[in-house]
């Protein structure tokens, strides 16, 4: 495969990989949000309807009785699963379909109480529940009510469409003192950990098929392994609640919550990763989850924008600020990197004069002369490859910060923009996004037209990125890119100036040696040796060179 295609099809290969096209589900639609509400519809094909709260981040499908029987976390923020008709009435085939898009509760029910005359399984006198969309409040509740031999039961559940946090109240009349709820999962684990920590005790867990019974939690939790796309169903008594949990691991992964009649719980079903964990109140769990290197620098990351935003109070400006702050504290490094790449750039022309000049002549002798020729004009410029070494130090930094600000919940605008955590609407970002990129591209590449050519290629695939990141991430990368192209300019100034005088030294020394060598030499005739060049072309004139005198 040629050089110059293979820089982009690694870059498309990329794309793909690290956007998961294919195994996430369908392409996240650009620019596009979801306007959080309650749906009434038939889910699930048998009599009466289901209530479905819609948010940009999930589709939660519960029954008339409360239960969830869908549970759908999104991969990409704002995916429109559910598509209105023209009608006025919905499609839920993209919840149905069976592809990627996994129910976290399979084809169990969670929330569902039994025990003391109540029984998912049976029938039961249900009324219409009451339900409200509170945005200003980040809310949306409904109350469910129905009546099964003689118990009565009242759920109040309320959503949080900015995270995956659900607060939920029970109420238990007619029946017994504690009744179970169940909380089953996950629908794409085989074998979920299972576990849960007693108040004031040590961490339990179930390894495999079994189950083991924890009085008293803190919280008892179902996680997959952690990654961008694993899920993690969490319950935590709220003040006042007391509640054990019967564990059951395996394929039929289960929690059973032993709750008094009148509970009040706080259920977190979504991403098992740590920026929504910890934006929810959860990362801090003993033994739930523990954050390795970039997790501990995206910490780090997410106090300090938190802080800003205390300052400023807008989380576009926050955005803005630690770019510029990040960008400052690493100076340093990148002046570091930028001079090396400006002397690159600058010595370009006489490296390829020195690889042209032995292109044809593959022994080792001619290749060591080569290197010790190269080596020689990395001293005379005062340059060390080993200094591009220095372009892999930020990177932990970098990529825990790229992860961070693509997780976070952002709960506003910026400007144009109406939302900072799904992409932009009208597409102005991406266009920036492309113009500061091959503008940076030009920046590097001023000296080699040819590698400019090749490479510009390249940003029309990584387009993608900026139509489907959330616009802080993309506003992060422009701001960052922008800076890049001023300190770079700033570099390459400096560079040129030290490599000019650095030339004209190089110049003055090597005539000075010509005129010191000329003065006491005498010529010799080189003759060609039959395996060189010249043995098959006589007609040339012999070559000279300067010897020193005997």
């Amino acid at each position: 495969m040629k050089p110059r295609l293979l820089l982009p099809l690694i870059a498309a290969t990329g794309a793909l990989l690290l956007t998961g096209c294919g195994q996430t589900g369908p392409l996240p639609v650009f620019g596009k949000a979801i306007t959080s509400n309650w749906i009434t519809a038939d889910y699930d094909g048998q009599p009466g309807d289901e209530y479905i709260a819609t948010s940009n981040l999930q589709d939660v499908v519960f029954n008339a009785r409360g239960e969830v029987i869908g549970w759908f976390v999104k991969s990409y923020a704002g995916t429109p699963y559910i598509k209105r008709k023209a009608d006025g009435s919905v499609d839920l085939s993209g919840l149905k379909a069976q592809g990627s898009l996994v129910n976290m509760v399979g084809e169990r029910k969670a929330l569902a109480l039994q025990g003391g005359g109540l029984d998912p399984a049976q029938p039961a006198e249900t009324s219409v529940p009451q339900l409200n969309t509170d945005l200003p409040a980040n809310e949306q509740t409904a109350v469910f009510r129905y009546t099964q031999n003689g118990v009565s039961v009242t759920k109040t559940v309320t959503m949080h469409p900015r995270n995956f946090k659900i607060d939920l109240k029970t109420d238990v009349t007619g029946g017994p003192a504690t009744v179970d709820m169940l909380f089953p999962g996950l629908g794409k684990a085989d074998n979920p950990s299972v576990k849960a920590v007693p108040v004031g005790g040590e961490l339990a867990s179930v390894q495999g098929s079994g189950t083991l019974k924890v009085d008293n939690i803190q919280y008892a939790a179902l996680q997959e392994k952690p990654n961008q796309l694993a899920h993690a169903l969490i319950i935590r008594p709220q003040k006042g609640t007391t509640v054990g949990a019967t564990l059951t691991g395996g394929e039929q992964g289960l929690i059973t919550a032993s709750l008094p009649a009148a509970s009040n719980l706080e259920v977190y079903g979504g991403k098992n990763e740590l920026i929504h964990l910890y934006q929810s109140g959860y990362s801090e769990l003993p033994g739930l989850f523990q954050p390795n290197i970039f997790g501990q620098i995206s910490l780090v990351i997410v106090k300090i924008m938190e802080s800003i935003y205390k300052v400023v109070g807008n989380w576009g400006l926050v955005l803005l600020l630690l770019t510029v702050l990040l960008r400052a504290i690493m100076w340093p490094l990148m002046q570091a990197q930028g001079r090396t790449t400006a002397r690159m750039q600058v010595m370009q022309p006489k490296i390829k004069e020195i690889q042209d000049k032995y292109k044809d002549r593959k022994d080792r002798d001619s290749q060591v002369a080569m290197q010790a020729e190269m080596q020689r004009l990395y001293k005379d410029y005062n340059f060390n490859p080993a200094g591009c070494l220095s372009t892999f130090i930020p990177f932990p930094v970098l990529i825990a910060l790229w992860s961070t600000i693509r997780n976070f919940e952002f709960d506003s605008g910026f400007l144009w923009l109406p939302d900072l955590a799904i992409p932009d609407p009208f597409y102005i970002l991406a266009l920036l996004y492309l113009i500061v990129n091959i503008g940076q591209l030009y920046v590097m590449t001023r000296k080699n037209p040819q590698m400019f050519r090749q490479q510009a290629f390249i940003y029309l695939i990584f387009l993608y990125f900026a139509l489907t990141f959330p616009a802080g991430v993309t506003i992060y990368i422009i701001v960052s890119t922008l800076i890049g192209i001023v300190q770079q300019v700033i570099i390459n100034k400096q560079v040129e100036a030290e490599t000019a005088t650095i030339g004209q030294r190089v110049q003055k020394t090597a005539v000075a040696a010509g005129a010191g060598g000329a003065s006491g030499s005498k010529t010799v005739i080189a003759k060609a040796a039959p395996n060189m060049p010249g043995a098959t072309k006589p007609r040339k004139p012999p070559k000279t060179l300067d010897a020193p005198k005997d």
